[in-house]
């Protein structure tokens, strides 16, 4: 049985490793083929090597092995075993990809558009390194370093790399002098960052529903009957009246929220609603459907 589990975790590891160079793949290809021609900037490790090339002509593969080594070196003992492992296959993956392009590099014409190449390279980039950071992997780069400054300061490490990847990109324009250059970088961030949150959190997206109401027993049979949705029950306590209520809580898609709010202010229009954005939604009615029968006998249950 030990054996059988080693070698489950073997294979989950192999899966994964395949997984992040697929990423690593993509990702480089965006870089190489949009980022390099069009000179638009990249925060990270992969930013450095670009302001490299453009400042000096070193290529990017060499410059992602120069910037990534001493990052390792230093922050090899901040690492787990796995983490190590990770980020060295992908920070190997990614230099091979990016060596790979830069011989083989594929002719994409865009008539010399900077805002096709930000909005291509964006969609690209970010379903790369969400790809790689899905198999809990990593390019390496400035997250070493952000884990070695907050150790000494104690700032959030989202705040840190923020920092750093902006004084990356002060750094490309002052060696590009380009300012549309940068501003395209700003519009292949937002892209490449959104892409990367749909890949990482799910390509089902939905509104969470929160309704507080004395009502709401009347609300929930109404949203039973008419959208076929089950609400849950939370517990809670009004601040003012002390008094116990249920409040409930419903996930629909984006296309069903008008009918939520219709049913719920035509029975109680002194109701208090919440409505939230929510990824990646797994269950009955989203990721899988169930016969009728068995849809409401589950009802039943609850």
């Amino acid at each position: 049985m030990e054996k059988n589990f080693k070698n489950l975790n073997l294979m989950k590891i192999i899966k994964e490793l395949i997984i992040i160079s697929f990423g690593c793949a993509i990702y480089s290809f965006a870089i190489m083929h949009f980022n390099v021609p069009n000179k638009l900037a990249e925060g990270g490790g992969t930013g450095i090597a670009l302001l490299l090339l453009y400042a000096i002509g070193l290529p990017v593969s060499i410059g992602t092995i120069l910037v990534n080594i001493p990052l390792l070196v230093i922050g090899y003992k901040m690492l787990d075993k796995k983490t190590m492992l990770y980020t060295v296959y992908g920070i190997f993956m990614l230099t091979f990809w990016i060596g790979v392009f830069e011989k083989y590099n594929i002719a994409i014409d865009i008539g010399g558009d900077r805002l096709l190449a930000s909005v291509f390279g964006g969609i690209l980039a970010g379903i790369g390194l969400g790809i790689v950071f899905l198999a809990g992997g990593t390019t390496g780069g400035v997250d070493i370093v952000a884990k070695i400054i907050q150790l000494y300061t104690g700032s959030s490490i989202g705040r840190i790399i923020q920092v750093l990847d902006g004084v990356i990109i002060a750094l490309t324009f002052v060696v590009v002098k380009s300012f549309p250059a940068i501003l395209y970088t700003l519009i292949y961030i937002f892209i490449c960052t959104k892409m990367i949150d749909y890949v990482v959190e799910g390509g089902v997206p939905g509104k969470g529903v929160m309704i507080v109401s004395s009502e709401i027993e009347l609300i929930t049979k109404r949203i039973q009957e008419d959208m076929n949705r089950g609400l849950t029950y939370i517990k809670g306590q009004g601040s003012y009246s002390k008094k116990d209520l249920n409040i409930g809580y419903c996930v629909v898609s984006r296309n069903e929220i008008g009918k939520v709010k219709s049913i719920v202010y035509n029975i109680d229009p002194r109701a208090f609603v919440t409505i939230t954005e929510v990824h990646d939604i797994i269950g009955e009615g989203f990721s899988f459907d169930q016969p009728k029968k068995t849809r409401l006998s589950f009802k039943n249950k609850l």
